[in-house]
C-alpha cells in the first residue's frame, strides 16, 4: 500500500470515529426528523458569503505577489487556484495546500517554490488572524469562554501556556527569515560545485523569497482589510445557517455565537479527516449543545447541512472557475 493510499485509509477511520462519535447519543428519528425541517431560503446569502471570503481570499494572496508576477497572472487564475485548491482538499486532505500554488504556477511558468511559500506565509497570516479572533471572543464572551476552554481541553493551562502558541509563531518566522538568508549568502557566495545542491539551493531561495512575500505588500490598509474581509465571510457562514432550522429564535444564537463556532469550526477541519468530515461534525455539536443548550440532534442536523452543502458549492464552483480561467488566459494569450 502506498504512503498515500495509508495517509487516505487512516484519514477515513479517523472520520468514521468522530461521525460515531458525533451520532451515537443522537436519536436516528428524531434526527431525520430535523433533516426534514430544514429550510432553504437562506442558501443564497450563503453562496454569496462563501464567493465573497473565498475571492477576497485570491484578491489578499495578489497583494503578496511580487509586481512581476501580480503583472501576468489574472485574477481569474488565482480565484480557480483558490477554489481548486479546496476542492482538492475535499478529497485529499492537505493536499490543496499544494494542488493551489502548483496550478497557478505551471499555468503561467513561475515558480512552483515561490508560489508555495507564500501558501505557508498565508497560513501563517491566517493563524494569527485566529488568535486576534480568540482574543476578541475572550474580551466580549467570558462566560462562553470559560466553556469554550473546557470543549477544547485547554481550561487547566496556566495564563503563561497561552503565550506558547505566539512564542512559535515567532520562532517559525526567525526561522523561515534564517533559512532565507542562509540560502542567499550560499548563492551569493557560489561555493557549491555539485549541480544537485545548486538546485536544491536554487529551490530552496525561490521558496524561501515566496514565505517572505510580506515585504511586497505596499497597501497595508488594504491587506487589513481584505484579511477582515475573509473572517468577516467565515462567521457569515457560520451565522447565515442558523435560519435553516430558526436557531437565531429558538436559541438566541447571535453573530457573537457565529463567531466563535468559526473558530470551532476552523480548529475542526484542520484536523487530517477529508473535508473535515467528522471532526467538524463533532466539533460543531459539542460547541452548540455546551454553549447554547442547542440539542443534539439539532446540533449534529446544522453541521450536517451548513458542511454538505459548504462541499457541494465547492465542487460546483471550482470546475465553473477553472473553466472560466481556462476561457479567459487562451481569450486574452495570458498562458504559458
Amino acid at each position: 500500500m502506498s504512503k498515500r493510499a495509508l495517509n487516505v485509509l487512516i484519514s477515513l477511520i479517523v472520520a468514521i470515529l468522530f461521525i460515531w462519535l458525533a451520532a451515537r447519543n443522537v436519536d436516528a428519528a428524531e434526527f431525520r426528523d430535523q433533516v426534514a425541517a430544514v429550510t432553504f431560503y437562506w442558501l443564497p446569502f450563503f453562496i454569496l458569503a462563501l464567493l465573497f471570503s473565498h475571492y477576497l481570499r485570491a484578491e489578499r494572496w495578489r497583494l503578496l505577489l511580487s509586481e512581476e508576477i501580480r503583472e501576468q497572472t489574472p485574477r481569474s487564475s488565482l480565484f480557480a487556484g483558490v477554489m481548486f485548491g479546496y476542492m482538492m482538499n475535499n478529497i485529499f486532505p492537505r493536499l490543496g495546500e499544494v494542488s493551489r500554488p502548483v496550478y497557478v504556477a505551471k499555468k503561467h511558468g513561475l515558480s512552483s517554490g515561490n508560489m508555495l511559500g507564500t501558501i505557508v506565509l498565508e497560513r501563517l497570516i491566517d493563524i494569527c488572524s485566529m488568535l486576534v479572533l480568540m482574543a476578541i471572543v475572550a474580551i466580549s464572551l467570558s462566560a462562553d469562554f470559560e466553556l469554550l476552554e473546557q470543549l477544547l481541553g485547554i481550561d487547566g493551562w496556566a495564563w503563561y501556556t497561552y503565550l506558547i502558541l505566539p512564542a512559535i509563531l515567532a520562532g517559525i518566522i526567525f526561522s523561515i527569515w534564517f533559512f532565507y538568508k542562509t540560502l542567499m549568502y550560499l548563492d551569493q557566495k557560489n561555493t557549491i560545485s555539485n549541480p544537485l545542491f545548486q538546485k536544491v539551493v536554487k529551490l530552496g531561495r525561490s521558496f524561501g523569497e515566496g514565505m517572505i512575500s510580506i515585504r511586497h505588500i505596499k497597501n497595508w490598509p488594504l491587506f487589513i482589510l481584505l484579511t477582515s474581509g475573509i473572517w468577516i465571510g467565515y462567521i457569515a457562514m457560520t451565522y447565515i445557517p442558523f435560519w435553516m432550522l430558526n436557531l437565531q429564535a429558538d436559541f438566541g444564537l447571535t453573530v457573537q455565537s457565529a463567531i466563535v463556532l468559526t473558530i470551532v469550526s476552523s480548529i475542526g477541519v484542520s484536523i487530517p479527516t477529508p473535508a473535515g468530515i467528522g471532526s467538524y461534525h463533532l466539533l460543531i455539536q459539542q460547541s452548540m449543545w455546551l454553549l447554547y443548550g442547542v440539542p443534539l440532534a439539532t446540533a449534529l442536523t446544522f453541521a450536517t447541512v451548513a458542511h454538505g452543502v459548504t462541499i457541494l458549492l465547492i465542487f460546483l464552483i471550482a470546475p465553473a472557475a477553472l473553466w472560466f480561467d481556462k476561457y479567459y488566459t487562451l481569450k486574452t494569450g495570458n498562458v504559458r
